[in-house]
């Protein structure tokens, strides 16, 4: 109006010779309009939620529009909406729930190189790929991606076909693992797309006592140095996960097989259920970065500027501070912000779910291959984290004592390290009592 010296009711005729082109936001004096943007000759998408029966249900509909994207709620919009940025379902962010619904870690990449990726002209490295790309992925590649939201018809309807048959999705022996890496390995793609840098399957597996959606990792052939101590580091892992399970009184099938000369770590998924259900997720760098401390690097950090925020309660303040602690005793030192995720619906407070990638990466060998036995100094803890430590340190001290007496799939070399790991943290836990 002020621009073009006319009235009020000139510009509202002009919008609306704009027909659906323009998005009203907002209403009355909070009116505000943005043009709609096309992707792939769409403008919109339905957003589906799978519950853990497997059922997938509306949850939403995404617009792109010039400037942002518009989350239109298909119900009573989420307890989080505002803290999120979303005003009157806009925001000028990518929606901070579809962020890890992407295509990453060692497997994302694999995708990236795909048929899939290739054909709609997205960079062959993932983390290059814009929110347009994400999404762009998403709405045709995007049935078996992390967590439980689907994005798009077509989605939904891959998975509905997949609920109505009495077929599993990827069923897998043991012996079959080997077979299943070196097509990875080539270039060949096989299951989903899950956070985390080290290699790794996504398959239907048929663990004990029945089988489940899985993550498997493997290690390079053990015939060589950097292989065995990738296998020691699996198996550090494997009393890692253990060991956190228990303490949080959970049930852990997780097991370590040794297949044709690599060593393989089968971890059971958190995001799945049964064969089709599945469970919301989101991590703690798709929520530092919506929620405005992206910048700082370190678990504690970022869980304690949440926790002021309102978005995660004390208890899971102190879960993240404790699962930070016991990370530094044991000499993890790659517990970056996807590596740490948080139980994702519609309600407050975002609780903590358990975590990824938890070993003691000190002492991985270098991308040049070269095997390192570094000094290992836990530093003691800051006041505000010394309860968080005192629990930690009771969990780090049984792992590294698992690790030390793991004769059956622990090198000897390795059983040295975590002897004297253990020595370390022992003698500074009496120190700070």
């Amino acid at each position: 109006m002020e621009r073009e010296g006319v009235a009020q009711p000139t510009v509202s005729r002009r919008l609306g010779e704009l027909g659906e082109r323009v998005v009203a936001l907002g209403s009355a004096r909070r009116t505000q309009y943005a043009l709609r943007r096309r992707l792939q000759h769409e403008d919109r998408w339905t957003i589906y939620r799978i519950n853990e029966q497997g059922r997938a249900r509306a949850w939403a509909v995404l617009h792109a529009l010039c400037g942002g994207w518009k989350v239109e709620w298909l119900g009573s919009p989420p307890e989080w909406e505002h803290a999120a940025g979303v005003v009157d379902g806009f925001g000028e962010g990518f929606p901070f729930f579809l962020g890890d619904v992407r295509s990453q870690g060692f497997l994302g990449r694999a995708r990236a190189r795909g048929s899939v990726a290739q054909s709609l002209g997205l960079p062959p490295d993932p983390r290059l790929w814009s929110d347009d790309d994400i999404l762009r992925y998403q709405v045709v590649d995007g049935e078996n991606l992390s967590g439980n939201l689907l994005v798009g018809d077509g989605n939904w309807q891959n998975h509905f076909q997949f609920t109505q048959t009495d077929g599993l999705p990827i069923p897998r022996g043991i012996n079959e693992l080997s077979r299943l890496v070196d097509d990875v390995l080539s270039g060949g793609i096989l299951g989903s797309s899950a956070g985390g840098e080290q290699p790794k399957l996504a398959v239907y597996y048929h663990t004990e006592p029945e089988p489940s959606h899985a993550l498997i990792k493997f290690s390079p052939p053990l015939g060589n140095p950097v292989g065995r101590r990738w296998a020691d580091l699996l198996s550090a892992e494997a009393h890692a996960t253990q060991v956190l399970a228990e303490a949080n009184g959970d049930n852990c099938s997780v097991q370590v097989r040794d297949v044709e000369q690599r060593r393989f770590l089968i971890v059971p998924r958190f995001d799945r259920v049964g064969v089709h259900g599945r469970r919301g997720v989101v991590s703690l760098e798709a929520l530092a970065g919506t929620f405005g401390d992206a910048a700082r690097p370190d678990w504690v950090s970022r869980g304690e500027f949440l926790h002021r925020a309102g978005l995660v309660n004390t208890a899971g303040l102190e879960t993240v501070r404790k699962l930070a602690c016991f990370g530094a005793l044991i000499g993890n030192t790659d517990m970056h912000a996807g590596n740490l995720g948080f139980w994702f619906d519609d309600s407050l407070p975002f609780i903590p779910a358990p975590v990824y990638d938890m070993l003691p990466m000190r002492w991985a060998p270098t991308a040049q291959g070269e095997l390192r036995d570094v000094d290992f100094v836990p530093t003691p803890p800051l006041p505000a984290l010394e309860p968080a430590w005192r629990k930690a340190v009771v969990w780090a001290v049984t792992f590294w004592r698992l690790v030390a007496a793991d004769e059956t799939t622990v090198s000897p070399e390795f059983r040295v390290i975590a002897g004297r790991a253990l020595a370390i943290v022992e003698r500074l836990q009496q120190r700070l009592n």
